[in-house]
């Protein structure tokens, strides 16, 4: 494959140049210009604790010669096209952006959120109408509404145990009627977590939507945070085909 480059000679006055008048194509490879701007942006940015030399241009200029010509090979061979190539690049893609996507005084503000809600335990108990994540219109305002209807016979003084069996997808419900006991922040999914610290001792919540489908939560006390312990345990496991004699046994051990 034939390839045509053409270079201008630079000098390290001329690079760090903060003003010009016209922005030269610096090389050509193939039939794609580069422009000094460009060129400079990126050896600016590599060698940003260097002071410039003619022959640090130089060097660099043809390692940068070099770069272009392996790119443009790549792209000739069709290497740009290919899944894994496509599926990397939007995964870099991505790395790089993520800096850029985040809002420093959100998360200022979320932190100090988690703070606080720290100082906090949460007992809660929850009804659960199952909805898939991506359901359809239809089929979200349906698992509302139902939901909407729960609320209404809890507010009329039905049991939430009781009721929490009757109609709740989640299986749990069926061992301990909703109760989720008590948990900290981070322990739930954000929407469940921000109903259950903003919704008074006693209420029950409106329908909130997770990932999960709705839930109804009613809180049933808040404490100060009494922290986690972390504890370690040793078993010495009984047989149940074995008697007391073997009980003892393992007692002693």
């Amino acid at each position: 494959m034939k390839k045509i480059v053409s270079a201008f000679l630079l000098t390290a006055t001329f690079l760090t140049t903060n003003a010009q008048e016209k922005d030269p194509i610096l090389l050509t490879i193939g039939d794609k210009g580069v422009n000094l701007s460009e060129f400079n942006a990126i050896y600016k940015k590599n060698n940003a604790n260097e002071n410039a030399t003619e022959q640090s241009v130089k060097e660099y200029l043809d390692l940068y010669i070099k770069f272009k010509l392996k790119v443009k090979e790549a792209e000739d061979l069709g290497y740009d096209t290919l899944p894994k190539f496509i599926k990397e690049l939007g995964g870099y893609r991505g790395q790089l952006a993520l800096p850029y996507l985040t809002d420093k005084e959100v998360t200022k503000s979320l932190i100090k959120e988690a703070y606080e809600r720290m100082k906090q335990d949460v007992r809660a108990s929850h009804i659960l109408i199952k909805v898939d994540e991506n359901a359809s219109s239809a089929d979200t305002l349906i698992a509302y509404n139902k939901a909407i209807k729960v609320r209404k016979r809890l507010l009329a003084g039905e049991d939430f145990s009781v009721l929490a069996k009757e109609v709740s997808t989640d299986p749990s419900a069926q061992k301990n009627g909703g109760d989720l006991g008590y948990f900290s922040v981070l322990h739930m999914v954000y929407p469940f977590e921000c109903a259950a610290y903003e919704t008074k001792v006693g209420d029950v919540s409106m329908p909130i939507r997770t990932k999960f489908g709705y839930h109804l939560i009613k809180v049933v006390d808040k404490r100060a945070a009494r922290g986690t312990i972390k504890v370690a345990h040793i078993m010495i496991k009984k047989n149940p085909k074995q008697g007391d004699g073997d009980l003892a046994k393992k007692e002693d051990r």
